[in-house]
């Protein structure tokens, strides 16, 4: 039986045929029609509606209407389109080389239905030819040819109407951006909108459905499908906000399943300025099953309400009460706020599983008795109610005095001193009640400096101390703290702008056994402008922690949660751009750091544009030049994917019609 020719020839002769004469293409004249999106604007009212029309220039004289004065006419469409040829290497860490050459074409149309405002069209076809080649340290060479089709379609039925529907759909290949790295993948996108919101009130709905599947060439998937419904209702004194979400994602290559669903509804009721009464509850389930076949679920629902309350006093007429200063008299009100929660939680693994009901109410009570001395008091009751544990409940009563002096001010400097001491009794149904006291004082430097023209920074020291002591505690519990932080701000005349901020912190505890915690948190934002054509910023976020003990926080009385050694976050980028690199008009040069020790973006948790790979480490530098509607780019890429290092280098040449 004769056989075809091989796939590697059938892509050859595909760039013998038609990658060369695209290629010339580049060199051709364009025109001046391209793809544009339709910005509804004031338009011309529709005739009369009947048969015929003769009042409107740009229709035929007998030419019939719709019963609504609708035409069904399609506007000419509008096109646009790109060619582009690649060239690109790649090297990973594991001694593998890969050269690629691509010819991307694709055009782009656009058009409407009987005006821009009622229906509005837009659809887009490439091809794309590729070849590749790789080889390793020890084995040879092997080379392959492919061809890829993509296209998109979208559809926007009344895009400015208050019920606006789109329909979008996709097929594109991550090898047509130009600077993908990892393996190269497929991408199938469909997604669907619908908004409404009614002719008069506050009221909006808004249906948005995607379903996105990634490809990989070696033939795994990556598929994921959201459902979102967001609705609010605002009313005099009244808000009402609801809200529902879907996700499911299944990785074929690792057998990976997530599914996150969530539900809900949130009612806020504020009819003066003294009462809110905010209410919400939720409903959340997550299922999860691994690589080696673990299936984790867990749900949780609860409702939950707050209620704050000031009354005024009868002597002082709100009228007569300065605005924000009701709780400055000495005489103030009292501010009272109550709280009531709801939570059932399940969990489960592999069949087994487990739940818990709790509930609790808590109410307060606070009184300035004048601008240095504040009292609040509190009580609590609770219940817990597990599967393998006999119901527990709980209740609690504590009060506190506060003392907050005007700060004082000295030659710039601001001090501020403060006391508070509380007392607090709790008990549970399987014990006889546990006591503590305890007492904290702090106090606090700061001082804000203007450095010349635009320029300010600002100081800050504290110092505060606590103890503690329990009833089923031997000892009592003691802890210092300290604090340092600085920030500086600075704009200056050439559209410079610098926002930097550094915070210590150091806490010692003893109890039974010493503890320890620090904290150091670093914070940098920095644009400057070097030149008419040049400029750099940077973002920077960096933080690290160390807490070396699980004694209780005096300050809080919570158990602190043990987590040996340092901890460390860190996230930022820092960009370099000269519009007119070596003084060449048109040659762009770019240059960008970025790393992140999370990610924060996963498909996994739902989010439909989150990489397919994690990229934790990136060094980019990139070179354009443009002649018209010819443009050309250099790009050498180092990054870090999915914990691989791969250096890349992209050139592309591009003509745009």
């Amino acid at each position: 039986m004769p056989r075809g020719p091989h796939p590697c020839r059938r892509a050859a002769r595909w760039q013998r045929r038609i990658g060369w004469p695209l290629a010339l293409a580049m060199l051709l004249p364009a025109g001046t029609a391209h793809a544009a999106a339709f910005v509804p604007g004031t338009q011309e009212p529709d005739p009369p509606t009947g048969d015929t029309t003769t009042s409107a220039p740009a229709m035929s004289a007998a030419e019939p209407l719709a019963g609504s004065g609708i035409r069904w006419v399609l506007a000419p469409w509008r096109t646009s389109g790109t060619l582009s040829l690649d060239l690109r290497t790649q090297r990973q860490d594991d001694g593998t080389r890969s050269r690629q050459s691509l010819l991307f074409g694709d055009i782009d149309f656009a058009s409407y239905i009987w005006q821009p405002w009622f229906i509005q069209l837009r659809a887009g076809l490439g091809l794309l030819v590729a070849h590749d080649r790789s080889n390793q340290d020890t084995v040879s060479s092997v080379g392959g040819g492919s061809s890829s089709l993509t296209g998109r379609f979208a559809l926007s039925v009344f895009p400015s109407s208050r019920f606006p529907f789109e329909l979008r759909t996709d097929v594109s290949d991550s090898r047509a951006r130009g600077d993908a790295l990892g393996a190269a993948y497929r991408s199938q996108r469909l997604s669907l909108s619908q908004g409404w919101r009614p002719a008069a009130g506050n009221e909006n709905v808004h249906l948005t459905l995607d379903h996105s599947r990634l490809i990989v060439a070696d033939g795994g998937t990556d598929t994921l499908t959201t459902l979102q419904a967001i609705g609010t209702h605002q009313r005099v004194g009244h808000s009402v906000d609801l809200g529902a979400s879907f996700s499911r994602n299944e990785r074929s290559d690792s057998a990976q399943q997530s599914r996150l669903a969530a539900l809900s509804a949130r009612h806020s009721y504020h009819p003066t300025s003294g009462f809110r009464v905010e209410t919400l509850a939720t409903q959340n389930n997550v299922r999860l099953r691994g690589a080696d076949s673990d299936d984790i679920g867990s749900d949780v629902r609860q409702i939950s309400t707050l209620v704050s309350w000031q009354p005024r006093e009868s002597g002082l007429p709100q009228g007569r009460m300065p605005e924000g200063e009701a709780r400055r008299y000495p005489d103030a009100p009292l501010q009272v706020t109550g709280s009531a929660r709801w939570v059932e939680a399940g969990s489960s693994t592999n069949g087994a599983s487990a739940r818990v009901q709790a509930f609790n109410a808590t109410l307060g009570v606070a009184k300035e008795l004048s601008r240095t001395w504040r009292l609040a008091a509190a009580a609590s009751l609770g219940r817990v109610d597990g599967d393998a544990t006999p119901p527990l409940d709980n209740g609690s009563v504590s009060g506190s005095v506060t003392w907050a002096p005007a700060a004082l001010s000295r030659s710039g400097w601001q001090y501020a001193p403060t006391v508070s001491t509380s007392g607090s009794f709790s008990q549970t149904s399987l014990d006889e009640g546990r006591r503590s006291a305890s007492l904290q004082l702090a106090h606090s430097l700061s001082r804000s400096v203007v450095v010349g023209s635009g320029h300010r920074l600002a100081l800050a020291v504290s110092q505060s101390a606590a103890a503690r002591h329990d009833s089923g505690a031997d000892a009592i519990s003691k802890a210092l703290a300290h604090s340092a932080s600085m920030s500086w701000q600075s704009s200056g005349d050439d559209a410079s702008q610098t926002v930097a901020g550094l915070t210590l912190s150091d806490s010692r505890a003893w109890a039974r056994e010493r503890g320890s915690f620090q904290l150091v948190n670093l914070q940098l934002t920095r644009r400057t402008q070097l030149s008419r054509s040049a400029s750099w910023s940077a973002n920077l976020t960096l933080q690290v922690s160390r807490n070396s003990s699980s004694e209780l926080d005096p300050f809080s009385g919570q158990q602190r949660t043990l987590a040996p050694g340092w901890q460390q976050f860190h996230s930022g980028s820092l960009s370099y751009a000269n519009q007119r690199i070596f003084g060449v008009p048109r040659l762009r040069f770019t240059a960008l750091l970025a790393a992140n020790s999370q990610q924060l973006e996963r498909r996994s948790v739902g989010d439909i544009d989150a990489p397919l790979e994690r990229i934790s480490r990136s060094l980019e530098g990139r070179l354009d030049y443009a002649i018209g509607r010819l443009e050309a780019r250099l790009i050498a890429r180092q990054a870090n994917v999915d914990g691989k290092s791969v250096s890349a280098v992209f050139a592309r040449l591009q003509r745009r019609f």
